[in-house]
């Protein structure tokens, strides 16, 4: 028994390990590569989505998923992962994974992300980001460890 605490814990001690550097990666539908996840980056799909909860059932079926109500104030994700779709052409803020909800000043890196209409976004665990909550929809997903963090 306490050897499956002591795997839990360092499994959920894993969530907390950030990549030191930021990168956006872009993919479409046919070409996206799930390995791609585990590199806890912001992946841009460049296809359209007219549905895009179709692709969210197929792609996390095992997962947890729920709509979100966006708002438009700093928000750190703490989903596993958070799926943005634009409802219409936006820009989406986001700023890196920190362990606590974090709102940049002037002088840290933001990134400015741009949508056109049905385009989205996939966000890791603790990125932090700014939205207008009019342009999209979102949907938290989670796996059983996530469900279970609330910090």
């Amino acid at each position: 028994m306490i050897y499956i605490f002591i795997i839990i814990l360092i499994y959920i001690y894993c969530y907390f390990i950030f990549p030191p550097d930021v990168l956006i990666l872009q993919s479409n539908i046919r070409d996206f590569n799930f390995s791609s996840l585990i590199t806890r980056q912001p992946i841009v799909l460049n296809d359209y989505l007219q549905e895009p909860e179709k692709l969210i059932q197929l792609w996390f079926n095992t997962n947890f998923k729920t709509p979100l109500n966006p708002t438009n104030e700093w928000v750190q994700n703490k989903n596993k992962y958070l799926f943005i779709n634009a409802s219409k052409d936006t820009e989406i803020i986001i700023y890196k994974a920190t362990n606590f909800s974090y709102i940049p000043d002037e002088d840290d890196k933001i990134i400015a992300i741009k949508l056109k209409k049905s385009q989205s976004l996939i966000l890791p665990y603790r990125w932090n980001y700014y939205l207008n909550p009019d342009d999209v929809s979102i949907w938290g997903i989670n796996d059983i460890i996530t469900s279970f963090l609330f910090f």
